[in-house]
C-alpha cells in the first residue's frame, strides 16, 4: 500500500500516512501544497447541473496546514527507530540481525549512574553485550563503541519509519539529511 509522506507547513516531514487520510486532508481543505507524483484519485458523486463526476486526488507528498503536525520538535526515540539508525548493529561487537528480539537499548552511561535516555547515550547493543556491559561506564566494562550515537532529524525519522519509500519521497527526504547520518551507510 502506498504511504503519503505528511509534512508541516514549513516542509519538515511529520507523519506517513495513509491515502484516505491524504483524501481527507484535501476535502478538509488543510492541504498546503503538494509534491510529487499522483498516488491515488477518488471519485465522488456526479453534479446533477453539470452531469460531472467529483474526485480528490493526493500526490505522494502533502503538506499539512495548522498545527497538528508541531506536535514534536523532536524525533522521539522508540526501540525500532534506535534500532534502525544504528542499521541493526551492535555497538559493541558488530554483530548484526534485522530481528529486534537479538537487541536492547543500551545506555552508554548508565541511568543508575545518572545517564539519560536521550539518543546521544543509546545505542544497540546485542543482548550478550548489554548483560555483560550491565550498569557499568565503558571504562569499567573495557567495552568501547564501534560507531557515535547521535540524534536524527526528522528526515532521517521518516526513512527509519519506513521501508517502501517512493523515489519522489527519498528525493525529498534526502535533501535534509546530514552526511554523517548511518542513512548513507551500505544496507546490511
Amino acid at each position: 500500500m502506498t504511504t503519503i509522506l505528511a509534512l508541516d507547513m514549513s516542509g519538515t516531514p511529520r507523519a506517513w500516512i495513509n491515502c484516505d487520510e491524504a483524501i481527507s486532508y484535501h476535502a478538509k481543505d488543510l492541504v498546503a501544497w503538494s509534491l510529487g507524483e499522483t498516488v491515488a484519485e477518488y471519485r465522488g458523486g456526479f453534479n446533477r447541473i453539470t452531469g460531472k463526476q467529483s474526485k480528490l486526488e493526493t500526490s505522494s507528498i502533502i503538506a499539512i496546514k495548522g498545527s497538528e503536525f508541531h506536535k514534536h520538535t523532536r524525533v522521539l526515540l522508540t526501540n525500532p527507530t534506535l534500532f534502525a539508525r544504528d542499521r541493526h548493529l551492535c555497538a559493541y561487537c558488530g554483530f548484526t540481525h534485522t530481528n529486534h528480539r537479538f537487541f536492547s537499548r543500551d545506555h552508554i552511561v548508565p541511568r543508575s549512574r545518572g545517564g539519560k535516555d536521550e539518543w546521544t547515550n543509546v545505542v544497540t547493543a546485542c543482548v550478550p553485550c548489554n548483560q555483560e556491559k550491565g550498569a557499568k561506564t565503558l571504562n569499567e566494562s573495557d567495552m568501547s563503541l564501534i560507531y557515535v550515537p547521535y540524534a536524527p532529524n526528522h528526515y532521517e525519522n521518516m526513512i527509519l519509519k519506513n521501508k517502501r519509500i517512493l523515489d519522489d519521497q527519498m528525493e525529498y527526504l534526502l535533501t535534509g539529511v546530514p552526511k554523517h547520518s548511518r542513512v548513507w551507510w551500505p544496507t546490511v
